[in-house]
């Protein structure tokens, strides 16, 4: 599952405006190319400047007084909405046809992909997978913010065997969260 083009198009829109102003203000990667309206973006590049922008509510508080970008409130309303970020580590467990289920800050979360369906960035045989990344709250579903930094770590079955049961566990306790 992933967003429609038209709102994969206004995610990255918000996004990238964030990271540019993230790092106009704070200078996190000095001579960073603008992200906002480039053909092309390098992921690593921006991602520390993505950490700086989730490490608080402060850009966003910001953007959300000042709207330097003239954001319309709908807009306006999917910006603030990021304040219910969910920022860190998180296994990569398992695709469901709705969903891509990430397990982590003690619970389940079911995120949609961006452009691509997340099991086409890591398929089933690939999984679990220890990924750091942001889950966005987005137009009543949860996505992440485009940039996932991986582990490079293989599980044995007795690992497997603890992942198994803490997703029964959390599955039970409160099921797949899929609104933030």
């Amino acid at each position: 599952m992933k967003l429609t083009q038209d709102k994969v198009a206004l995610f990255y829109d918000l996004f990238f405006k964030l990271i540019d102003y993230t790092n106009d203000r704070y200078q996190v990667v000095p001579g960073l190319p603008k992200a906002s309206g480039a053909e092309d973006v390098n992921p690593a590049a921006i991602m520390p400047v993505r950490d700086k922008l989730w490490e608080s509510d402060e850009v966003i508080n910001r953007v959300l007084s000042e709207n330097p970008f003239c954001f319309a409130e709908r807009e306006l309303s999917l910006v603030a909405s990021w304040r219910k970020r969910i920022f860190g580590d998180f296994l990569i467990y398992k695709h469901l046809k709705k969903y891509t289920v990430f397990m982590g800050n003690g619970g389940l979360y079911g995120v949609v992909g961006l452009a691509s369906p997340i099991e086409d960035i890591f398929p089933s045989f690939a999984l679990p997978r220890y990924a750091r990344t942001a889950l966005l709250p987005f137009e009543g579903k949860i996505t992440y913010d485009s940039l996932l930094f991986t582990y490079n770590i293989t599980f044995g079955s007795g690992a497997r065997k603890r992942f198994n049961d803490e997703y029964r566990e959390l599955k039970n306790k409160a099921g797949v969260i899929t609104t933030l």
